[in-house]
C-alpha cells in the first residue's frame, strides 16, 4: 500500500472507533435512567401498596421488582442494578467497589455531612458508571423497611420471601442504598 492509501485508512478508522463517554452524557443520562426506575418502582409499588395492602407488596416485589429494573435498563439503553449495604434480595447486595462507595456514604451520613447527588467512575472500556444516593424520603417506605412489629403478618410475609432480609430498621432521612447506572460507549 502507498503512503497516501495508509493515511486515508487511518483517518477513516479513526471514525469508527467509538469515543469514551463524556462525563455530561453520563451524567444525563444516569439521571435520566436512575429517575425512570424510581418512577416506575415507586408508582407499581404505590399502585400494590393501595390495592393489596403491605403483604401482597412484598410478594409483589419479589416478583417484579428485578423485571422492571431490567425493562427501565432495556428502554434507557443501560444497564441498572439497585444495591444496598442492608438488602432484602441477595441480588441486590453491595460489594466491592460499591460497598465501599455506600460505607462511605454512610460515614458521611452519621457525620452530619450531606450526600452528592451522584458520583461518576470511568470503566476500562470507555464508558461511565453514575452511581445515585438512595434515601428513606417517603413514609410509604418505612411500612415495609422501618420497624415492623415482631410477629406481624408483613413481617411472616418478609422473612417467608426474603429469609436473609437485612432492609428494616429505617427512619427518615436514611440512607436505603444505591442505584447504578452503566452507560457504556
Amino acid at each position: 500500500m502507498n503512503r497516501k492509501t495508509l493515511i486515508a485508512l487511518a483517518c477513516i478508522s479513526s471514525f469508527l472507533v467509538a469515543a469514551p463517554v463524556s462525563e455530561e452524557h453520563a451524567i444525563s443520562k444516569g439521571a435520566a435512567a436512575s429517575a425512570a426506575l424510581l418512577q416506575k418502582l415507586g408508582g407499581e409499588v404505590k399502585t400494590n401498596m393501595q390495592a393489596n395492602g403491605p403483604v401482597k407488596t412484598v410478594e409483589f416485589c419479589s416478583l417484579n421488582a428485578l423485571s422492571l429494573t431490567d425493562q427501565i435498563a432495556k428502554e434507557t439503553k443501560t444497564q441498572i442494578k439497585r444495591l444496598s449495604l442492608k438488602n432484602r434480595n441477595p441480588v441486590n447486595a453491595a460489594a466491592g467497589e460499591e460497598k465501599a462507595l455506600l460505607e462511605k456514604w454512610e460515614k458521611m451520613v452519621q457525620n452530619g455531612q450531606s450526600l452528592p447527588s451522584h458520583e461518576l467512575k470511568k470503566t476500562a472500556d470507555g464508558g461511565m458508571v453514575y452511581y445515585k444516593p438512595l434515601l428513606i424520603n417517603n413514609e410509604a417506605c418505612l411500612k415495609c423497611h422501618g420497624n415492623i412489629a415482631e410477629g406481624s403478618p408483613l413481617t411472616q410475609a418478609i422473612r417467608s420471601t426474603y429469609p436473609e432480609d437485612k432492609a428494616v430498621g429505617y427512619k427518615m432521612g436514611d440512607l436505603r442504598g444505591m442505584i447504578e447506572v452503566k452507560i457504556s460507549q
